[in-house]
């Protein structure tokens, strides 16, 4: 048995090394960063800390609202702007360690950020990387081995159309999706060297069967795109912008018409899917700060807190 003052000694040797552990977790950050949670639209959280984490270009953010459905343990990763609306698309998981689940497409309003529709997408959906318009109507959903084809006027009114299903076939991953006049880009995200994007015109899309294949030979023409990429957007001038990142750091990379990147711009940590508004506003969501990743004792000290969607002004980036 351990006397009761070397028992005294042992817990207060441990108090102080679990505060030196932490004082060493914790972000650096000047006081009073990042916006009271409180302030931001849309459903908060449960889990919300007070505030949110402080991220690079914050003056350049114009409008912010949270991600869907967070506390039903929602991981946002695609997004598209349609008539209006901020449509994203997410997946379930409620462990840390798992990356795919049940898939569903959340139609948020543009100032508010208030959730008006929702549409599940069935299996194989386990990991709704990218959503992209071709411009014909049909909103396409990309998961990482299935692209999804929904008839947008009726996806959150009405009945549902059939769903349209492609399988990607080799060397084809949906992880993130583009939208451009009359196509979709289809691209791959890697961490060790530059991935590729993929162009499918939206003709050629249409033609296919539902159930068939789609594959790098139905694409017209393909660009390199940086690592870690996990968007992709053209602004008003076709000028192609990636959104790259890991939980801890985010960037906007305005590429060359060749592939090449231009110029870069610190963003939030954790940004996924991009899109730009008629008005020329780049809206963006991220995953920093989802429930499965941050809803336990440790995340505070050691991931930052942004799972936000928010427009940013893209004049004022730096």
């Amino acid at each position: 048995m351990i006397a009761p003052r070397r028992l005294l000694l042992m817990l207060g040797l441990g108090v102080a090394a679990i505060g030196t552990i932490a004082d060493r977790l914790v972000p650096a950050q000047p006081a009073g960063a990042g916006m009271l949670t409180e302030l931001i639209s849309g459903a908060r959280p449960g889990y919300a800390p007070h505030r949110t984490a402080a991220v690079p270009n914050a003056a350049a953010i114009v409008r912010r609202f949270w991600a869907p459905e967070l506390d039903a343990w929602y991981n946002p990763q695609g997004l598209a702007v349609a008539d209006g609306a901020v449509l994203v698309a997410a997946y379930r998981s409620d462990a840390a360690d798992r990356h795919r689940g049940p898939c569903r497409l959340f139609r948020l309003d543009d100032y508010s950020g208030r959730e008006t529709g929702s549409l599940d997408i069935p299996p194989p959906c386990g990991h709704a990387g990218g959503l992209a318009l071709a411009g014909d109507g049909t909103l396409y959903l990309a998961d990482t081995h299935t692209l999804f084809g929904i008839y947008l006027r009726q996806a959150f009114w009405g009945p549902q159309l059939p769903m349209k299903r492609l399988r990607l076939g080799p060397g084809l991953v949906g992880a993130l999706a583009v939208s451009a006049p009359g196509a979709i880009w289809l691209g791959s995200y890697r961490e060790d060297g530059p991935g590729r994007l993929y162009r499918f015109p939206a003709e050629r899309l249409a033609r296919l069967p539902d159930a068939g294949t789609l594959t790098t030979a139905d694409a017209d023409s393909e660009l390199p795109i940086p690592s870690y990429a996990q968007g992709g957007a053209f602004d008003r001038d076709g000028v192609l912008w990636i959104a790259r990142s890991d939980t801890r750091w985010g960037e906007l990379a305005r590429l060359s018409p060749a592939g090449g990147v231009v110029r870069r711009h610190a963003v939030a940590p954790g940004v996924e899917g991009v899109a730009f508004d008629p008005e020329g506003r780049l809206w963006a969501v991220s995953e920093a700060g989802v429930r499965h990743a941050y809803d336990n004792f440790y995340a505070p000290w050691i991931n930052p807190f942004f799972p936000l969607v928010f427009a940013l002004d893209p004049a004022r980036l730096e």
